[in-house]
């Protein structure tokens, strides 16, 4: 049984986890503040920049290969990984697919890694706890031994791991691994699941339909990206 100085030792404890959890959230210190400050100088790197790019099962792979499909990887984003659950077979050929019309070579400037899916369709919620588990497990392999420097998603359930992960460094002061989250271009009045969870969390949360604005003022509004 707990004594009283024991019981003082872990609210304390406790305390100092929430009050640091607080610090490394976006949007919750200025940023002309000291800590921001030194977030900028630990981070304070010149391109290319890691990517991570959280691919999902049916549209959202159409969405973020579409996102993608102007931006100059060569020269900003390298080398990238693409995080794709176990048993999504096609969007790691689509990634390929992509890749290749580019011109670049997998395992050179990609490589694809798969994930457990922390839910599948109409998995009962009992075991859901077992399967995100397992997921976490796989993205601390893929996030805490390579530290990538952004990490960008559009919604599948798969990102939700990959995101809780990349808060491990940022709360330690090891590194802050931006967070980009680009809503489904199908969500025009309400977010996602995945939206709602991430929302407070991601360094910027990009909408495309202006009426999101308006019920999430965190959002971002950049017109139509797909």
């Amino acid at each position: 049984m707990w004594n009283f100085w024991n019981l003082c030792v872990f609210i304390i404890f406790l305390s100092i986890i929430i009050i640091r959890f607080y610090q490394v959230l976006p949007r919750r210190h200025s940023r002309h503040s000291r800590h921001s400050r030194s977030y900028n100088k630990l981070n304070n790197k010149k391109p290319p920049f890691k990517t991570c790019i959280v691919l999902g099962s049916g549209g959202h792979t159409m969405e973020m290969l579409q996102l993608l499909k102007g931006v100059d990887f060569n020269s900003l984003y390298r080398p990238r990984k693409y995080i794709v659950t176990g048993s999504d077979i096609l969007s790691s050929e689509k990634a390929r697919n992509f890749e290749s019309h580019k011109g670049n070579v997998e395992n050179v400037d990609y490589i694809i890694q798969l994930v457990p899916r922390s839910r599948e369709v109409g998995q009962s919620w009992i075991t859901t706890p077992f399967s995100v588990l397992k997921s976490l497990i796989a993205c601390i392999r893929i996030i805490l031994f390579d530290l990538p420097d952004l990490v960008i998603c559009n919604g599948p359930g798969s990102c939700i791991p990959v995101c809780v992960i990349s808060y491990i460094p940022r709360f330690f002061g090891i590194k802050w691994i931006k967070l980009i989250y680009v809503e489904s271009f199908a969500r025009v009045k309400t977010l996602s699941l995945s939206g709602k969870l991430l929302i407070s969390f991601v360094d910027r949360f990009i909408v495309q339909w202006p009426y999101l604005t308006q019920k999430y003022p965190q959002a971002e509004y950049k017109g139509i990206l797909v």
